[in-house]
């Protein structure tokens, strides 16, 4: 048998010896178990969110032709905003009159 073996074995026989330390060790368990199934399920509701906002971006819900279009060029216009908000070179800095002789 393995020393993991063996000493897990052993460990187990003194848990078993006092049981005020294994109601401990169960209570400790059982809050493990509860927080992870709680965790599970709300994972569990964010994916399927997720899922229905996104068949919804992609028209997988009987979306029309029409209006996945219409929601591709809201995303352009979006785009297109955000992309003349960001500073534009203005050439290069030695055409600065400031930097001239």
């Amino acid at each position: 048998m393995s020393q993991y073996a063996e000493q897990t074995q052993k460990q187990f026989a003194e848990l078993e010896a006092s049981p005020e330390r294994m109601k401990k060790l169960t209570a400790s368990m059982d809050k493990i178990v509860k927080t992870l199934q709680e965790g599970h399920a709300q994972l569990r509701k964010a994916s399927e969110e997720t899922n229905r906002r996104l068949n919804i971006v992609f028209g997988e819900q009987h979306h029309s032709r029409r209006d996945r279009d219409c929601l591709d060029q809201d995303i352009n216009k979006l785009f297109n905003v955000y992309h003349n908000m960001k500073p534009q070179p203005q050439g290069h800095v030695m055409d600065n009159p400031y930097y001239q002789d």
